[in-house]
């Protein structure tokens, strides 16, 4: 009777030990999906990764595959998810390159927000909309968001960097000035100053810019001021 029990149990160890290898074998990563890329290759973020081919998944770690992407300032890593039975789905937000902002000792390129995703020691043949006036006190190494003694300059900054991405606008501008957030102004990349005061409604005033400066430029105006302060 004794001898039944311990045959039983054995072959129960072999039933479980069988079953755990053959779900180790099936649960291994044969395709790496890559969600959030809109300008970057998805290959860079699974190369970032450095997932083995055909790496078991009980030998992930999701934080050290966070990191090794985070270390590339362009992602910011959203969710690292495991779908069975072979596929790991990494969501990344992406930002993008949307300004340059010139200092004392190389050029910062930022996204939107003045997070600085490259520092490079001249603006080169970037096409850019190039922020100026702003008074930096900190966040001018890659990896930072820049901080300005006046923090109105970050928020019209990120509302007009917004604007003219979502209105596919950033080659219309050459240089942002933000030096008063009370009285901006704006070159056109065709030689236009707009004047648009402060930043309030910018998404109407940018619209109304892009509707009209063409307009100009087809007329044969070359320079002038363009006053867009109600939009």
């Amino acid at each position: 009777m004794r001898a039944r029990i311990y045959l039983v149990l054995f072959l129960l160890l072999v039933v479980v030990a069988g079953s755990g290898y053959a779900c180790s074998e099936a649960m291994r990563v044969r395709e790496v999906v890559v969600l959030g890329c809109e300008v970057h290759d998805p290959a860079e973020v699974v190369d970032l990764a450095s997932i083995a081919n055909e790496e078991s998944v009980f030998a992930l770690r999701f934080d050290q595959i966070k990191e090794r992407i985070n270390a590339n300032p362009y992602y910011e890593v959203e969710s690292v998810r495991y779908v069975f039975p072979d596929k790991l789905r990494i969501s990344v937000h992406e930002r993008r390159a949307s300004a340059l902002i010139s200092t004392l000792d190389g050029v910062l390129v930022v996204d939107e927000t003045g997070f600085v995703l490259e520092k490079q020691p001249t603006m080169g043949d970037l096409s850019l909309p190039v922020v100026s006036g702003l008074r930096l006190t900190e966040g001018t190494k890659v990896g930072e968001t820049v901080v300005s003694s006046q923090e109105s300059q970050i928020d019209a900054m990120h509302a007009i960097l917004t604007q003219l991405y979502e209105q596919n606008a950033s080659q219309l501008i050459s240089e942002i000035n933000l030096d008063a957030a009370s009285d901006l102004w704006m070159t056109t990349v065709s030689g236009f100053e707009v004047r648009p005061g402060n930043f309030e409604n910018i998404d109407q005033k940018i619209r109304w810019l892009r509707g009209v400066e063409p307009v100009l430029v087809s007329e044969g105006y070359q320079a002038g001021v363009i006053t867009d302060s109600t939009g």
